[in-house]
């Protein structure tokens, strides 16, 4: 099998301790089966001990009990990479498989993904190499070409309004509430930090920073428009896609932001709400239902 990849991909790298929002705090982390036998091969209880039912146990203020002050993984400095679970070797990279080819992509939930995808162009290039690994379940629903055509207005001459009229005409999606109605749908949503509820606010000025709301679409048409299985299903992802994207619109208007402001902002879009399954769903199926 092939694996395709935006030409941005390789460009990252995990920053470690350099990280400000480090991936080892707050997130469930479970150990995978190769990885949990290499575990009870050392058998050391310093290991074992935080380790539940294959659920790497937390500390009470969320950080993995492996992520040392210093902001590096103890079990990476004492036995390298190979010793982490899949989880943690493979974030922020996410998989989908579409016809007979896998993708794989950075999320933005990683500011350092933030910082390379948002400053990118590449993102309608792809590179290749052969693969051959664990991914989703195959879909017939052929989307390449609708991305091809998304992507093709995205690259074009038009600002980015217009170019956002020219795909909801296109896809045939509405208004289907308010700016207002929006935000409290998003203020209702669970959020893993309860300060960032009430923060997202739906643009209605959409001509400061361009490139950073076409390249933040590009990255979530890729996302989450190429699983849709279905017509349908495309049209409501791509509703999901604007609306995220609306929201850093709105962000942008408020004031002159600069660089590593706009790539924490998108990051807090991508924890709270793209990487949650339920908040995901719960805005799609706003959309599925008009």
């Amino acid at each position: 099998m092939m694996l395709f990849f935006p030409s941005y991909y390789n460009s990252f790298r995990c920053i470690a301790d350099k990280c400000r929002h480090s991936c080892c705090v707050g997130w469930e982390i479970s150990v995978d089966e190769g990885t949990m036998e290499k575990y009870l091969a050392l058998g050391r209880q310093d290991i074992l001990s935080h380790i539940d039912d294959c659920e790497i146990t937390l500390c009470d203020n969320g950080r993995c009990p492996f992520l040392e002050d210093s902001g590096l993984c103890r079990l990476i400095s004492e036995f390298g990479d190979s010793y982490t679970s899949l989880i943690c070797q493979r974030h922020p990279r996410f998989y989908h498989r579409v016809g007979d080819r896998c993708e794989c992509g950075i999320g933005l939930s990683c500011e350092e993904a933030c910082r390379i995808v948002l400053s990118s162009d590449g993102y309608s290039e792809f590179m290749v190499c052969d693969f051959d690994g664990e991914v989703a379940e195959e879909t017939d629903f052929d989307t390449i070409s609708h991305r091809d055509y998304l992507y093709s207005v995205l690259k074009g001459p038009l600002d980015y309004k217009s170019k956002g009229d020219m795909i909801k005409d296109k896809y045939g999606i509405c208004e289907i509430h308010s700016k207002e109605e929006w935000e409290e749908i998003l203020a209702s949503l669970e959020y893993l930090d309860e300060g960032h509820r009430g923060i997202f606010k739906v643009g209605s000025s959409y001509n400061v920073s361009e490139e950073y709301l076409e390249r933040f679409l590009a990255y979530l048409i890729f996302r989450h428009v190429t699983i849709a299985d279905s017509y349908d299903n495309l049209r409501a992802r791509l509703g999901f896609c604007l609306l995220l994207t609306d929201i850093l619109a709105g962000y942008l208007s408020e004031g002159e932001r600069n660089f590593e402001e706009i790539c924490d902002y998108v990051r807090i879009i991508s924890e709270e709400i793209e990487y949650s399954e339920d908040n995901t769903d719960s805005i799609i199926f706003e959309f599925e239902i008009f």
